[in-house]
């Protein structure tokens, strides 16, 4: 009588696995043979971000500088965003902004400056009491006027003021420069 009742549970495990496969086999078959396919293309492949150095910032803060050193002295990111020509007739519009940001306490302070020069015309200046999350929105997203080559340099640095600023030194700061980029053709 135990061996009749281990066939009939054996049998109807069987039996439920069989149809388990069964079921899952078909709903697989619906789903691949039922599923919408598209694809998806984005403006970055019309767009090279061209990074001189690196799209990562790092500077350990030195000794502060006088505003006329600031374009040899400052830590200084170089990048040049340049359109495809493929892109003529669209409009593309652009913003920078710096993620991931960590600053050390000392350097949220006046004396902590950043600066964005677009072409070698300043779009940006901030200074580290500005900075309040991990995100700084360095140029907001506006309207490219034509499809040429741009050039971008940031420049970061403690700034002289003629009193005592040792308590900045040494102290760092980071973060990623993201362009981010928007096509309508």
């Amino acid at each position: 009588m135990d061996f009749k009742k281990l066939i009939f549970v054996f049998v109807i495990t069987i039996s439920i696995l069989t149809v388990s496969a069964f079921g899952v086999s078909y709903a697989w078959y619906s789903f691949s043979n039922g599923a919408t396919s598209f694809t998806v293309q984005t403006g970055n492949d019309d767009i090279s971000v061209i990074f001189a150095q690196s799209e990562y910032v790092n500077i350990s803060t030195g000794v502060p500088i006088v505003e006329a050193d600031v374009p040899t002295k400052a830590g200084i990111s170089r990048f040049v965003v340049s359109p495809d020509s493929s892109l003529n007739g669209s409009e593309i519009a652009l913003s920078i902004e710096l993620i991931n940001v960590n600053i050390d306490s000392e350097l949220k302070c006046n004396d902590f400056k950043i600066q964005l020069l677009e072409n070698n015309s300043v779009i940006y200046n901030g200074t580290g009491s500005n900075i309040t999350g991990d995100t700084i929105v360095l140029k907001d997203m506006t309207k490219l006027n034509n499809l040429n080559s741009v050039s971008y340099e940031l420049r970061i640095w403690i700034n002289e003021t003629g009193v005592s600023q040792n308590n900045l030194m040494g102290k760092s700061f980071s973060g990623k420069i993201k362009v981010s980029t928007s096509i309508k053709k």
